[in-house]
């Protein structure tokens, strides 16, 4: 019997809203909640040193299974910043900048795909691929928050599709791919789709879909939405699917 779930993906950004606004805070456990999406992921996630991480409190107050990856050490105060990659000098900023995955079904395996690191980019990259079991039905989650085009995104392709699992497998794609659409289509195999519609940056006046949700053969989407500003500069994106 075909299983159906809802995902959601928002870059968090630190839990601080745009710049000019002063980046004022925001509550990201609030905002998961608001997504009220069976599985979410999450960028930009910030995790102080010695302090719960942002992911870590909304999934404890949700009832979420948790998976997340430091990509980054940064500061979050006075302002967001990137200080270097993960596994540089630890002695650099005052936590991590994470990609994470929150899970209300069972979590049975997982893997990160290191990505190299663009010389003008200032963070480490990598796509997270998590199983996650759906009612008895596997589905693989990936999610990713690529670098922008500038800085050579597409230089990337190579090892996101190494990364993916085959096209006719049931799996997700899912996360903040700084890019449009028909870019991060091409860097996909054969037999993925993208889907969804709607601008989701910046946040308060929308110009540009750069927030993707891609699926394989085995999941139909019944249905995709571009939600409202939560107080990041981006806007989540959220779909209802059936693994079948």
């Amino acid at each position: 019997m075909p299983a159906e779930l809802t995902v959601a993906s928002l870059n968090v950004h630190w839990g601080r809203g745009r710049r000019s606004s002063g980046f004022p805070p925001f509550d990201v456990t609030a905002a998961c909640a608001d997504l009220d999406a069976d599985v979410i992921t999450l960028q930009e996630s910030w995790a102080p040193d010695g302090e719960p991480s942002q992911h870590e409190e909304a999934a404890r107050a949700l009832g979420y299974g948790l998976i997340s990856v430091p990509l980054s050490r940064a500061d979050a105060w006075p302002e967001p910043a990137i200080r270097d990659r993960h596994d540089a000098d630890r002695r650099s900023g005052t936590g991590d900048w994470c990609l994470a995955l929150l899970s209300r079904f069972p979590l049975r395996g997982q893997c990160t795909q290191r990505i190299w690191q663009l010389p003008v980019d200032p963070s480490s990259r990598a796509v997270l691929r998590v199983e996650v079991d759906v009612a008895g039905t596997p589905l693989t989650v990936c999610t990713t928050h690529f670098t922008h085009l500038e800085f050579g995104a597409v230089l990337h392709a190579p090892a996101l599709r190494r990364a993916l699992p085959p096209a006719d497998r049931p799996a997700v794609l899912i996360g903040d791919m700084n890019m449009w659409g028909w870019c991060i289509s091409a860097m996909t195999p054969r037999g993925w789709r993208r889907v969804g519609r709607g601008a989701t940056w910046p946040a308060h006046k929308p110009h540009s879909r750069i927030d993707h949700l891609l699926v394989a053969r085995g999941v139909e989407v019944l249905e995709s939405e571009t939600l409202p500003d939560v107080g990041s500069d981006h806007r989540p994106i959220r779909a209802r699917l059936r693994v079948t």
